[in-house]
Order: C-alpha cells, then structure tokens, then sequence
C-alpha cells in the first residue's frame, strides 16, 4: 500500500478521533447538576442531545479498533493502519500500547454489541448486573482517549523522519467554553422574561 493511501486513512481517522472527543467532552460537561433547571425547562432538547453525544463516543471508541473478519472487505481502523507499518520494534510498541487498554477496550465491545448496535433481551431484563460486569467509567475514558492519541503519533512517527504528537485537548476546552456560553445566554433569556412577565 502507498504511503498517499496511508496519509488518506489516517487523515479519516484523525477526523473519527476528534468527534469522539468532542462528543466525550460535551456529554462530560453536561454532567453538571448546577445546570438541571436549564435542563428540566428545554428537557426534550437537552435530554436528546445528550443521548445523542453519549452514543457517539460509546459507538465511536469500538469502531476505531474494529477488525477486518473473513472475507469482510477492510474497515478503516487503527488495526488496519498497522498494515501500513513493518513488523519491529515500532509496530511492537504500538501494539503493547493497545493491548494495555484492552480490558476497557473489550467492555466498550461487550456495550455495542449487547445494548448499542444490538438490544439483547437477557441484557435488557438485568441491565443492572450488566453495567457491573462491564463498567466504563469517565476516568477510564479519558485514559483511553490519552492512549489513542499516543497510538496515533506513534503509527504516523513510523512514516515521518520525526515524532509526531496529537494533542486532542482543545475539544476539552472548547466544548466546556461553547456549553457555559449556551447555558448563560439560557439564563439571560428566563430572567429577561420573568422580569418581563412581572411587569
């Protein structure tokens, strides 16, 4: 495979990992229990795209490891960029780094097979013991999306002539800075009309 198609499937993976991001981060800030009175007012809004961000890094996460079965024709993942790089000690260090996240890795697989892509009854009835068996934690996800962007730097590094880093954090900051501004303006626009009301 040329190195053009390399740059191509790593440039649509980078976009992949920023919308994870992203989606993390804002669902993350919208745990924010000071904000419940704009939630409750807006519910079926906020309710929505809460959901909707929480299902784009639930989903997202597995995709990026996904791997070609059988005769399935290749997906764009991160196992599939390995092909790219030849066996040694680069290609090794890539894959200790993904093995070290793979207890997580596997619970985000058991999550969108059994109540993501899929709704299994057995699950269904006992969801509870379910979240027990296979938990994903925020801190856990945060050490994942550290790891992925490690992985990234580390299979580009192999086709440059230096390190490269990626560094996901600006969709931390923006998300909290773009959600404290909606939620502001949200507030402004109840006050103005309390105020206007009891006139």
């Amino acid at each position: 495979m040329k190195n053009e198609d390399f740059d191509f499937y790593i440039d649509k993976i980078v976009k992949n990992i920023s919308n994870i991001y992203n989606a993390f981060y804002l669902w993350k800030n919208l745990q924010n229990s000071n904000h419940n009175q704009i939630y409750n007012r807006y519910k079926y809004f906020w309710g929505i795209t809460t959901t909707s961000v929480q299902l784009n890094w639930l989903l997202g996460i597995p995709k990026l490891f996904e791997e070609s079965k059988g005769c399935k024709k290749d997906v764009v993942s991160i196992p599939f960029l390995l092909k790219f790089i030849p066996e040694g000690e680069d290609k090794e260090k890539i894959r200790r780094e993904i093995e070290n996240q793979k207890p997580i890795l596997d619970n985000f697989k058991k999550w969108r097979n059994k109540i993501l892509a899929h709704q299994d009854k057995i699950v269904a009835y006992n969801i509870k013991d379910f979240y027990k068996s296979y938990p994903i934690k925020g801190v856990q996800v945060e050490e994942l999306l550290s790891s992925i962007a490690r992985v990234i730097g580390m299979i580009k590094s192999t086709k440059t002539n230096h390190s490269e880093f990626y560094s996901f954090s600006l969709y931390k900051e923006n998300s909290e800075r773009n959600l404290k501004g909606i939620i502001e303006i949200l507030k402004k626009h109840i006050e103005y009309k309390r105020m206007y009301y009891k006139n």
